[in-house]
């Protein structure tokens, strides 16, 4: 019983520090900015979509009419690709950068991780690690 007290009273302890955490996280202005930065790039993902399906069309009909397709409108279509990419990594917490007009148009970096990656030589408790030597030319397949 003593036990079971010890573990239930640790579960408590943990829950109220997730509940100030919690509670300060609410508080903090920095999230809530995000959080209007991403409604806003949603809102604006949308309408590029838009945009895009409306190239698309017009490069099938330009395929379509003259035989190719339009350079320029292909030249703004991997811009606008290239922005659809910067949205989305903002949107899914990959990349803390603001997309246009907060950046450069049609610039993409190289994406800095927002969290720090694991280290390569931890393993997970739960994994299994399976080491298979290579074939040599005495293993033939029996018949």
């Amino acid at each position: 019983m003593v036990k079971f007290l010890k573990i239930f009273h640790g579960v408590w302890i943990m829950a109220e520090d997730k509940q100030e955490q919690l509670k300060k996280n609410l508080q903090d202005g920095n999230q809530w900015m995000r959080i209007l930065y991403m409604l806003l790039f949603w809102i604006v993902l949308y309408f590029v979509l838009m945009v895009t399906g409306l190239i698309i069309f017009v490069q099938v009909l330009f395929a379509l009419i003259t035989g190719s397709d339009n350079k320029n409108l292909r030249k703004f279509a991997a811009d606008l690709t290239k922005y659809i990419n910067q949205i989305i990594l903002f949107l899914t917490y990959n990349d803390d950068r603001k997309p246009f007009p907060f950046a450069a148009w049609g610039k993409l970096d190289k994406v800095k991780p927002v969290s720090k990656p694991a280290p390569v030589n931890e393993v997970d408790e739960h994994e299994s690690i399976i080491e298979i030597e290579p074939a040599t030319k005495d293993d033939k397949p029996k018949k």
